[in-house]
């Protein structure tokens, strides 16, 4: 789904309600690393995560939106 907003920008869904992969994505997104399929590796992150109580990986898997906006609004937001 896209829809555009004001005259130069849009926000795209890009994913909802993700799965345990998303969850270990997110957790890599600082270090740009991604995992295509879910390993042993990643199901330890996961059990990392819950247990030491990091949740934002854990909200990114509801929903992904890509957005884009100028500068100023994308500094205001």
């Amino acid at each position: 789904m896209h829809i555009e907003v004001l005259d130069k920008g849009y926000i795209r869904l890009i994913d909802h309600m993700g799965s345990d992969l998303t969850v270990v994505n997110a957790a890599r997104v600082s270090y740009a690393k991604q995992s295509a399929a879910l390993t042993d590796k990643d199901i330890r992150l996961i059990s990392f995560l819950a247990r030491e109580g990091h949740t934002s990986p854990f909200r990114h898997a509801m929903l992904q939106l890509e957005v884009y906006a100028p500068l100023m609004v994308a500094r205001q937001w």
